[in-house]
């Protein structure tokens, strides 16, 4: 019998020697067979040993019913050998120590060990290895894994951390994947080949790709490498498990990428297109994609054409989708094909005639038309005279009056007539008149007016530079800003309201160029008369000074009339600054030396108003002192006056 301190330690499990057992011995058993009373077990002796299979629960009351499968192998303790040579059994008693037993092995040497998931716990799990173990969800797997899935399941482990006196044991299952990943790889990668069809799993989709394992080792699918034609969404084609055939058409032992395809199991559709498919062909095919620029058409898998937007319709076309849309078939006439750069160019609208071919004779000149308003912009109007024939009216050819915006006369999709006035082939547009459907009112204003007649019109467009007044329908006048009144006037809307009669004179008349000017205020008084007969040259008059500049001031007579006393006639002393001698709302005294009918200005003096108030005082002095006046009195004072209206 060995020593008790070795009675611990593990008998060889060399199942081919066979050795001596003695009672409290711990070996290791392989189940052969189920008996009467409990479970042979092969343990390398003389006689198999045999297991109950109930005994008592050992460290606790009750009894543990033992499960076990043929081929299983278990620690087991030696606890009697009867008189017939049979060798009784306890696990129960060899579990505690034969687990330890266990565990350092695989600590030391990185034995795989089965657990049983006996519950989730918080950060991972609680597996039976012999005894508790805990098994961190990060080394569960390499993706994240369902915790409560795996209660319940047996899985291999291997221990990473043990401790015997704090009875702690970590364990791992992601060493023993690794462990399986890495000899599946070396395999994998030392068969692979560039051409071969392997079958693989799909494990991951991203935006660009899936990524399949092989076994131990990922390939790219590229999502250019899915399939000839669009794929459309790759969850829906590759789920995540399946069971996929792919082709090896790139691969690096080095860096370890594989690249790989699954289009490439079937023929490239192009390779045989010019066979099948001739420039002019009709074909059918689906609307898979609209662009900004055009569409695209599938006519067979992994074979699009390209609708150009202009190749749409004979007409004008805004945006694709007002054509066609996602999934409609279409037919469409094919315009080019060019192989090596794998492009179909295709046409919608070359199914049709082109409405373009027989113009003339469907729109000549000086017809009247039909159509419907597309569009207005700045420049006029576009419209539709049928489908694929298109016209535009220009602005100046909407009405015999001026028009500052089109929706003055047409709106979107009125329908109106007009008059074809050319037929622009290089831009395939209908030029259209809608002025022209009436006589030009223009021809009989020529021997009505002239300029100087006063005629009356309605008052039609104020604006900033003045108003259109019309004078007979669609002929309109321009009433200047500047002829509106004598008083300046910043906007029309002063004196006039829309539509309001007033009557004007015209000042300009130019039928050819249908252009008439007329003034409002030659009807009117001219206020200048009035000043000029109030304030003649040569009188004297009171005034404020309302403005003093460098070269003057100016002299308020009445209210919105005032005159400029030049710096030479403020004093008959020289004077450097008028801001010497005189100041803003100051009273004065001046004689008025100009009035000039062009300008409309008034021309001061305030040196001669005082020269003239000295000799009226000079003259009441003398007239006082002897009550005589000399015959030189009388002519000196007619004299200056003659001399200064000569100086005007």
């Amino acid at each position: 019998m060995v020593k008790e301190e070795k009675d611990l330690n593990l008998l060889s499990a060399n199942l081919d020697n066979v050795r001596l057992v003695h009672p409290r011995d711990i070996v290791k058993g392989k189940v052969i067979k189920k008996g009467e009373e409990g479970y042979f077990l092969n343990i390398n002796y003389k006689a198999e040993g045999i297991l109950p299979y109930r005994e008592k629960a050992w460290g606790k009351e009750g009894e543990v019913e033992h499960h076990l499968e043929e081929g299983e192998q278990v620690w087991v303790m030696v606890t009697r050998i009867d008189e017939q040579g049979y060798v009784w059994l306890s696990r129960e008693r060899a579990r505690y120590r034969g687990a330890w037993l266990d565990i350092e092995e695989s600590e030391k040497e990185g034995k795989t060990l089965d657990a049983k998931v006996q519950k989730r716990v918080k950060g991972g799990l609680v597996v039976d290895i012999g005894i508790n173990a805990f098994l961190p969800a990060s080394c569960v797997d390499f993706v994240p894994q369902k915790l409560d899935d795996l209660v319940g399941q047996t899985i291999p482990v291997k221990v990473i951390e043990a401790n015997r006196k704090n009875r702690n044991v970590v364990v791992s299952r992601k060493e023993v994947l690794q462990e399986e990943r890495n000899r599946k790889k070396l395999e994998t990668m030392s068969s692979l080949e560039i051409g071969q069809i392997r079958k693989g799993t799909v494990k991951n989709i991203t935006k660009f790709g899936a990524f399949i394992d092989l076994g131990g080792i990922d390939g790219l699918l590229h999502i250019s490498e899915v399939s000839w034609g669009r794929p459309g969404k790759l969850e829906n084609i590759l789920p995540i498990g399946k069971e996929v055939e792919t082709k090896v058409i790139a691969f690096d032992p080095e860096k370890e990428e594989i690249s790989l395809s699954l289009k490439r199991l079937t023929p490239d559709p192009w390779e045989k297109i010019g066979e099948t498919l001739h420039q002019g062909d009709l074909v059918k095919g689906k609307v898979v994609s609209v662009k900004n620029f055009g569409v695209f058409v599938e006519i067979e898998e992994g074979v699009e054409g390209l609708i150009h937007v202009s190749d749409l319709s004979w007409g004008y076309v805004k945006h694709p989708q007002e054509v066609v849309k996602v999934g409609e078939v279409v037919e469409a006439r094919v315009l080019e094909i060019d192989q090596e750069k794998r492009r179909l160019s295709l046409g919608l609208k070359q199914v049709y005639p082109d409405p373009w071919e027989n113009i003339e004779e469907k729109y000549p000149v000086d017809s009247i038309v039909e159509f419907r308003v597309s569009k207005v912009n700045p420049a006029g109007a576009l419209l539709e005279l049928e489908e694929g024939v298109e016209g535009r009216i220009p602005l100046e050819e909407l009405s015999w009056k001026r028009v500052n915006r089109v929706n003055e006369v047409l709106r979107r999709n009125q329908l109106a007539k007009g008059v074809v006035i050319e037929l622009d082939r290089d831009n395939r547009q209908v030029v259209v008149s809608l002025k022209r459907l009436r006589a030009n009112p223009w021809e009989e204003t020529s021997d009505k007016w002239q300029v100087g007649n006063v005629v009356e019109g309605l008052v039609q467009r104020l604006m900033n530079f003045g108003a259109f007044v019309e004078l007979a329908p669609e002929v309109e006048a321009l009433l200047p800003l500047s002829e509106l009144d004598w008083q300046p006037v910043r906007h029309p809307s002063q004196v006039l309201k829309k539509g309001q009669s007033i009557q004007v004179k015209i000042i300009e008349f130019k039928p050819d160029e249908q252009r008439i000017v007329v003034s409002r205020k030659l009807l009117l008084p001219d206020p200048w008369e009035e000043i000029k007969n109030k304030y003649p040259v040569g009188s004297v008059h009171s005034g404020q000074v309302v403005r003093i500049v460098d070269f003057g001031a100016f002299v308020e007579l009445e209210k919105g009339w005032d005159g400029l006393v030049h710096i030479s006639e403020i004093s008959e002393e020289k004077v450097s600054s008028p801001k010497d001698v005189l100041r803003e709302k100051q009273k004065v005294k001046v004689k008025v030396v100009k009035l000039d009918d062009g300008e409309k200005r008034i021309g001061l003096s305030i040196k001669q108003a005082e020269e003239e108030e000295e000799k009226k005082n000079q003259i009441q002095n003398n007239s006082s002192g002897d009550g005589k006046i000399t015959l030189g009195d009388v002519l000196g004072e007619k004299l200056n006056t003659i001399l200064n209206s000569l100086k005007k």
